[in-house]
């Protein structure tokens, strides 16, 4: 997965999006781009060095769960 600036700010950008679309139907690329955030943003929060994503991880979880694909 390519991600350009920090997992951290693409984790904000990606639970903001969610939310705006909360009730709406989301194509289900956006939504697979979202899973795969998810889970590089698990594998960054447990590096020893990594960046402190997990609160974000969390978010965007719950918000990629309440989403409707389309």
């Amino acid at each position: 997965m390519r991600i350009e600036g920090s997992v951290r700010s693409n984790l904000i950008a990606a639970v903001a999006s969610a939310r705006r679309w909360h009730g709406r139907t989301v194509h289900k690329d956006t939504v697979d781009h979202w899973r795969k955030l998810v889970d590089y943003g698990r594998l960054v929060d447990r590096q020893p060095y990594g960046e402190a994503v997990g609160d974000l991880v969390n978010d965007l979880e719950i918000e990629v769960a309440r989403v409707r694909i389309g």
